[in-house]
Order: C-alpha cells, then structure tokens, then sequence
C-alpha cells in the first residue's frame, strides 16, 4: 500500500488514543483505507489534521469535523463516524405530504447534521464500487432558497441504515445481490436488512417458549390449515405473508350453518359469504393474487369506545446499543372495522388513556401491563435478531389485549412507517428519528451525546 498524505495528530491525543508512534499509519473512512504518513504535534490541544490530498484520497467532505479513534484489533486510525442510509429513491417535490416518504427522510437528513458524524443519503444505483465510493445526499436549500437533495461524493459507509420503503422497491431486479455486496465489504455494519415475512417470523418466535404464550395460533395458508383453525376458532384472520398496512388482510366469521361471512380489506373492503372453505378459497382466490398467506387465530380483543385496538410500540437501539421503547400509543380502529391500522382509518390515542378506560383506572394493574409490554418487546425483539442472525436497531410491533387482559403480539415490523407530525408529542417524534442514527454512530465504534 503506498503512502499518501499526511496526517498530523497532537502528542496528547496519541497519548489518550494510544496510538503507537511510527513514521507511517493507516487510516480509514468507512471502507476507504490509506496508508499515510503521521505527523506528531508538541501542543496541547486534542486535535488532528489532514493534509488535503490525504482528505481528498479518503473523499472526506470539510463541512464537519469528524470524530477519531484508534482501531487496537484493526492497528488502524478510524475516522468518522460515516452513515449511508440506503433508499430506493429519493422524491424531490417541490411540495409533499408531512406523512410522505420524502417528509421522513428530509427530516432524518435534518436531523442527522447535529450529530458527531458524516451523514449521507445513497441510492442501489449511486455505488461506485471500483473507488468504494457512493454519489452522497443531504436535504439542504439550494441559493434559491428551496430545499433540495445536494450531492456530494463519499466514501462508503461505516454503517449502513436500510430504508429502503417498499416492499415493491425491495423486490427491484439487482438490489438483493447490491445488498450482499455491501454486506461483504470490510468494516460495515448494516441494519434492518430488509422486511420481514409473517410466516418465517412466526416460525423463529414460536421457537422461544417464553413468547408462545403471547402468539396467536398460526400456520401458513392451505385447505387443511384453513378446516382444523375453523373447528377451534369462530372468527380467522388471513394475512398476506408479505403484506403492509393492513391491505389484503381477509377476516372470516363461520355459522352454525357451516356458512362463512368474510371481510377482505383492499384499497377499501367489501364483504362477502361462501357455503364452504372450498367456495371461500375460489371466492377469493383473486383478492389473495397467487400470494403466500397466513392463517390465524382471531382474538377476542378489548375494545375502546366499542372499537377494536392494537399498542404499537417503536423500539429501538439507543446510543449505546440497547432496546428501548421510543414510541407507545393505541391505534383504534375505524367504527365497523377489524382492522387499526392508520392507513385503514384507525385513529391515535395514548396508550394511558385507552389503559387507564380498559383497567377502570386500576393503577396497579396498569403499571404491571406496561411492566409485561416492556419485556415482551425485549423478548421478541432479542429473539428474532438471535434467531435470524441479522441485525436491526428498530422494530415495530403490534400488541393486542384480549377481553381477560392478557397480551398478545400480533405483529412484527421491520419498517416501521415514522411520520414528522404528531397529535401526541413532537419530542418523541424527533426522537424515534434520531435513535437510529446514535445506534449506527455506536455501531461505527464512536460515541455521541444522548
């Protein structure tokens, strides 16, 4: 490896760094390393310079300063931290919904220029592998004074945080294979892979015996499964193993009759009834578009103001690498429907309300489901990162309450959907956005205020 640049450290830093003295060391910037000459300084600030061609060498951006550390397994100088958040694409519009795509990232992108750390936007399609390097996006405005993705070139990241968006925008031709290119890349860490499949969630929790008293009875979509759950249970929810929002979720309702009452939730719903489980899978064979579902037990959930409701909990890994609970609040489903997602209709509330109506204001009660609630979470979360050997710094996860009070976790998602508005508080709103980028500064091997 020959040397290029210099770089100049003060004799007090090497000192607390542990640097060992030498003529030359090797430096690193996310997956950019260099050999360069070092330059010991006799002052008594803790600092460090780059000569310019070193700082060009390592496509180091001079808008901020950048934390350093000595990488003792590595033998190496670690500069950083450097963060690639990886969307699919990154919309532009002049004007857009607070609750878009483009409103989480601008905000994220907002956010992360107050942290210790280079901070960039990437797309599958900027990546020049050959320099190790990506075409880099940041939200600021432009001299027009409108606010604009700027790019920049990087080196590619320590860490990479994946929002890729959609489920359509993961299965794009090229990017599974791009995703495992990265991964293979020295140094990096990269989390929320991707998003995850109802039915092989299922499976890995299930293995947990602590946690199967909290799932619902599930099994993967056939004619068989389908006639043993009819037997146990009167009401079956089915849902798409690869679904999000809440769309193709398909309820049934069986009679003394042997008739099914079905409900299948589209881009609106519409209801429907089969003499058989046979005519109920022709009858619905299009609404479910060839798709692998799962089959499940419905559950005889707790109501608020005569509607159904789930707990959605944001957890995520905090500065120092730690599940916590960022973001708690009720989703209650619109009048007449099953379903709380928000994009069907439900509406917020805060959990303490909605707890505080349900355990008629029984605070001991109360504090002991928030005390189940808080291991739960850990529990599933710890699970399925052990089980399925990947790593994820946020997780959204749905919990119900049955009419006897006992909790069930309905859903996990490795997506969850952040918006930049909120009825309930501002406060939690920035802070689910920041904590996955203090994980990812953690993650890198540096520290960052809390």
């Amino acid at each position: 490896m020959s040397t290029v640049g210099k770089i100049f450290i003060a004799d007090t830093l090497i000192n607390k760094l542990e640097i060992p003295p030498a003529d030359t060391v090797i430096v690193r910037v996310g997956a950019k390393t260099v050999s360069s000459k070092l330059v010991i300084r006799d002052n008594k600030l803790k600092s460090y310079m780059l000569s310019p061609q070193l700082a060009q060498t390592l496509s180091i951006s001079r808008r901020k300063a950048l934390q350093i550390r000595y990488d003792q397994e590595n033998k190496l100088v670690h500069i950083g931290p450097t963060i690639g958040i990886l969307a699919s694409s990154l919309p532009n519009r002049v004007e857009f919904n607070p609750k878009s795509m483009q409103a989480e990232l601008a905000f994220l992108s907002q956010i992360s220029k107050k942290l210790k750390a280079q901070t960039y936007f990437f797309t599958p399609s900027s990546i020049d592998w050959t320099n190790k390097t990506t075409e880099g996006f940041i939200y600021r405005k432009s001299d027009s004074g409108r606010n604009i993705w700027t790019s920049s070139i990087y080196p590619l990241p320590d860490v990479i945080y994946d929002r890729i968006s959609s489920r359509a925008g993961e299965a794009r031709p090229g990017l599974k294979k791009i995703k495992n290119k990265l991964m293979k890349l020295p140094y990096l860490k990269y989390f929320n892979p991707s998003f995850l499949n109802k039915w092989k969630v299922h499976r890995l929790l299930i293995a947990n015996p602590e946690l199967m008293p909290y799932l619902p009875e599930t099994y993967l979509l056939q004619l068989s499964s389908l006639k043993e759950m009819l037997i146990k249970y009167k009401t079956l929810f089915l849902k798409p193993c690869n679904g999000s929002q809440g769309y193709g979720i398909i309820k049934i309702t069986s009679n003394n009759k042997g008739k099914l009452q079905y409900i299948v939730y589209g881009k609106g719903k519409y209801s429907g009834q089969a003499d058989s489980i046979e005519d109920f899978m022709k009858r619905t064979r299009a609404d479910r578009k060839g798709r692998s579902y799962v089959v499940q037990q419905g559950l005889n959930l707790a109501t608020y103001k005569e509607s159904p409701f789930d707990i959605r909990i944001i957890y995520q890994k905090n500065n120092e690498g730690e599940w916590k609970i960022t973001k708690k609040f009720v989703r209650v489903a619109a009048r007449g429907s099953s379903v709380a997602n928000l994009s069907r209709g439900g509406k917020p509330e805060t959990s303490k309300t909605v707890l505080w109506a349900i355990f008629k204001k029984n605070k001991m009660i109360i504090n002991e489901k928030n005390d189940e609630i808080r291991n739960l979470c850990y529990m599933a979360a710890t699970t399925l990162e052990s089980s399925s050997n990947k790593l994820y710094g946020e997780l959204g996860l749905d919990i119900g309450i049955d009419k006897n009070g006992n909790l069930w976790l309905i859903e996990i998602n490795s997506k969850p959907r952040k918006t930049t508005e909120s009825q309930l508080s501002q406060q939690i709103v920035h802070n689910s956005f920041q904590r996955p980028l203090q994980y990812a500064i953690y993650l890198a091997g540096f520290k960052t205020d809390k």
